[in-house]
């Protein structure tokens, strides 16, 4: 094989390489692509973190709370006997009384560790993913409706891994209460033989503290999850070097109808110019480099106003139309440097230039009268 050969194949295979590397996903997502992707309601949750938390706290407010409940619930307990008791049982609007009692005692119970969990929930929610409300899930997407689309979901490596966290989970917790109530199982066993108000308490602190204990295993797992899922979430928004390049050319532009879209501003800019050298009293010359037009009427002006300049074509073009209107050009090639370099277009000359530009047009008028 030559060396031509050999060099083309190389070239070729190394342009190949470089392509498949452009497409590759290494890139960090842009703040674009991530507000994109949480506007579709995409995010990095743990479901397991936040059941975990609102368990914990759940738990928790039983604990606190306990001495109340148990007044509320034994005063249920206590009117509920006494009204079976008593002879009220088969008088009108028994079950409406008894059953005010009840909900009154449900919500007294039930709804501060309703609120709580709650708030504990939206406070873990917005802890993962901010405080954001997301229209674009609750729109109807029928293209969930596929069933090709679903068995890929189903057999893809995401609900592998979700199959096996939630083995994982299942198993260190009946680990867990199986070793709880192996320890636990002969002193709630001896707790049957106590008095009522000795073995409920006996049982309830149990099965608290074994709760409690399964609470905190759940918090850990959570707390794993989360970081997978952040791990996992961060990789799928992964964006490749020609998406980057894409989205900036959305962003900000085309760079080449950028490009034309500022020709056609200085060419518009360079037509209102040309437009106001009629206008002028004098054109200044390099004589072929530098072209500046200046204005003066002393009625509104307070100095010479330069209404043009331009250097090269421009210059040329400015002088063509000083002559097309009969506008004097005086040549003066230091003043005509200076206007161009620090005369601003449509301003009054700078004072440091005064006198040099009244020389030219005092010779102007006087040419002009003559």
């Amino acid at each position: 094989m030559k060396f031509s050969e050999l060099s083309f194949l190389h070239r070729s295979s190394r342009s190949f390489n470089l392509q498949l590397f452009s497409e590759e996903r290494s890139e960090p997502a842009t703040p674009r692509k991530r507000r994109k992707t949480r506007e579709e309601g995409k995010t990095a949750k743990s479901q397991d973190l936040g059941a975990a938390v609102v368990i914990l706290a759940g738990l928790v407010m039983i604990f606190i709370l306990f001495r109340w409940w148990f007044f509320w619930i034994a005063s249920l307990v206590e009117n509920c006997a006494l009204f079976m008791a008593g002879d009220q049982i088969g008088r009108e609007g028994w079950v409406l009384a008894l059953g005010k009692d009840a909900l009154k005692t449900f919500f007294y119970v039930w709804m501060p560790l309703g609120f709580f969990g709650g708030l504990v929930g939206l406070g873990i929610s917005v802890y993962q993913v901010g405080f954001f409300l997301a229209s674009k899930p609750l729109i109807p997407d029928f293209k969930r409706m596929n069933p090709i689309s679903g068995m890929k979901k189903i057999v893809s490596l995401r609900s592998l891994v979700e199959l096996c966290k939630g083995v994982v989970k299942a198993g260190l917790l009946l680990l867990m209460v199986y070793l709880a109530l192996k320890n636990e199982l002969e002193g709630m066993s001896h707790a049957i033989a106590y008095p009522l108000f000795q073995g409920v308490p006996l049982v309830v602190e149990t099965i608290w503290w074994l709760a409690l204990k399964m609470a905190l295993l759940l918090l850990v797992l959570g707390i794993f999850d989360y970081a997978y899922q952040r791990w996992e979430f961060e990789r799928s928004i992964r964006m490749s070097k020609k998406e980057i390049k894409d989205e900036y050319k959305q962003m900000e532009g085309d760079p080449k109808v950028k490009q034309r879209i500022r020709q056609r501003q200085r060419e518009m800019a360079r037509q209102r110019m040309m437009s106001e050298v009629p206008k002028a009293d004098v054109v200044v010359t390099n004589p072929t480099t530098y072209a500046i037009a200046l204005q003066y009427d002393r009625s509104i002006m307070d100095a010479p106003v330069v209404v043009a300049k331009g250097r090269g074509l421009i210059a040329r073009k400015i002088r063509e139309i000083a002559e097309e209107c009969g506008i004097p050009i005086v040549e003066n090639p230091p003043l005509a440097r200076t206007l161009y370099d620090i005369g601003d277009l449509g301003l009054e000359i700078p004072e440091s230039l005064y006198k040099a530009v009244a020389e030219v047009l005092a010779f102007v008028y006087k040419m002009k009268r003559k």
